[in-house]
C-alpha cells in the first residue's frame, strides 16, 4: 500500500508541474495518464514509472512518462522492458523496447520484436482509445513472449558479416518505416486535437454571447413588465371614466344614423326584410337537412316566405325607380 501510495503521489506531483518543465501531455488525458500508469504499478509492481527523455527517430527528444521493470513471461523467465508514453498519448500506444541483460541478445527474426528491441505486438497494433490500456498491454505481451522467448543467451557464431550487414540494413527500413507511420499518425492526432480546440473555443464564445443575450432580454422583460404595470394602472382608470360617461349619456345606435328622405327608408325597410326572410330561409333549410322539421312543413313555409321575399324585392324595385325621377333631397 506504501508503494501504490508513493506512485500516486509521484505522477500527481509529475502531471501537475506547469512552466518550462512541464511534460507535454495534454491536459483533458492527463487524469487518465495517471490512472493508467497507476494501474500498471499495481498489477505488476517491478514496472515502476518515471521521467526521462526519449528520442525520436527524427533526433527530436522530450522528457515523457515511462515506465521501466520486468515483463513476466514463462515461469523463471523475465524480460526487462521499457515502456514509453508518446505526446499523444492515450490516443496512441506507447513505444515498447526490450532491454536485454548483459549475456542476453534479441534472437533474429523474432515476429513481434525487431533487433532495435522495438516491440510490434497485436494489442499495439489493435489500440484503441480509451478502451486500450497498459496493464491489459502488458497482460498480452505475458503470453506472446512464453510461446516464442525473443531473447537468447550468448552470441552466435554462424551469423556471417554479410548476413549480419543485410539485418541491420532491414532493421534500419523497418525503423525508418516504422518512424513515419508514427509521425503521420501523430500528426493527424495532433490536427485532430487543434480542432477540436477550436471548436471548444467556438462553444465557449458562443456560450458566452448567450449568456449576455440572456441578461439583456432579463433587462428587457422588467421593462416590458414595468410598463405593462402602467399601461394596466391606466386602463383602469380610463375604464371607469368612460364607464361614468356613458351611464351619463347613453346613445341609441338607431338614433345614430337615419335614411335621408321617404324612399331610402323604404328602400332600407325592403333590404331589411329581403335579408331577414332569405337568413329566415336558409335556416329552414339547415333544419330539414338535419331532419329536424318535416318536410311537407318545410315546404309550405319556404313558399310561403318566397312569395313575401318577392313581395319585398319588387317593392324594392319600384321605390328605386320612383327615387330616380325625383332630385335628392337630404336631411
Amino acid at each position: 500500500m506504501a508503494d501504490a501510495r508513493q506512485v500516486h503521489q509521484y505522477l500527481t506531483a509529475a502531471l501537475s508541474h506547469r512552466g518550462p518543465g512541464a511534460l507535454p501531455y495534454a491536459e483533458d488525458d492527463r487524469w487518465l495518464i495517471r490512472h493508467h500508469l497507476a494501474s500498471l504499478s499495481e498489477t505488476f509492481p517491478s514496472l515502476r514509472p518515471s521521467t526521462a527523455a526519449f528520442t525520436y527517430n527524427d533526433g527530436r527528444t522530450a522528457t515523457l512518462l515511462h515506465a521501466e521493470g520486468i515483463i513476466p513471461a514463462t515461469p523463471g523467465r523475465h524480460l526487462p522492458a521499457s515502456i514509453w508514453l508518446l505526446e499523444a498519448y492515450p490516443h496512441v500506444p506507447p513505444a515498447v523496447f526490450l532491454r536485454p541483460a548483459r549475456g542476453t541478445l534479441i534472437k533474429p527474426g523474432h515476429p513481434h520484436v525487431d533487433l532495435s528491441g522495438a516491440v510490434d505486438a497485436p494489442y499495439l497494433r489493435s489500440w484503441r482509445f480509451p478502451k486500450s490500456n497498459l496493464a491489459d498491454l502488458v497482460h498480452s505481451l505475458s503470453p506472446l513472449f512464453s510461446l516464442e522467448s525473443p531473447l537468447y543467451t550468448g552470441t552466435d557464431p554462424k551469423k556471417e558479416p554479410a548476413e549480419m550487414k543485410w539485418i541491420l540494413e532491414k532493421v534500419q527500413r523497418d525503423l525508418a518505416g516504422l518512424g513515419r507511420r508514427r509521425e503521420a499518425e501523430m500528426e493527424g492526432i495532433l490536427g485532430v486535437q487543434a480542432e477540436l480546440k477550436r471548436r471548444r473555443e467556438a462553444i465557449v464564445h458562443g456560450m458566452r454571447e448567450l449568456e449576455e443575450e440572456r441578461e439583456n432580454l432579463e433587462q428587457e422583460l422588467q421593462i416590458i413588465l414595468t410598463n405593462t404595470d402602467v399601461m394596466e394602472s391606466w386602463v383602469r382608470e380610463t375604464k371607469g371614466k368612460n364607464g361614468r360617461r356613458r351611464k351619463a349619456r347613453e346613445v341609441s345606435v338607431d338614433d345614430v344614423f337615419g335614411p335621408s328622405d321617404v324612399y331610402s327608408r323604404q328602400m332600407m325597410e325592403c333590404t331589411a326584410a329581403d335579408r331577414a326572410l332569405e337568413d329566415t330561409i336558409y335556416a329552414l333549410d339547415r333544419a330539414v337537412t338535419e331532419e329536424c322539421v318535416a318536410v311537407d312543413v318545410y315546404l309550405k313555409n319556404v313558399r310561403a316566405l318566397s312569395r313575401e321575399q318577392f313581395f319585398h324585392r319588387s317593392m324594392a324595385v319600384k321605390v328605386r325607380s320612383m327615387a330616380g325621377k325625383i332630385p335628392h333631397c337630404a336631411t
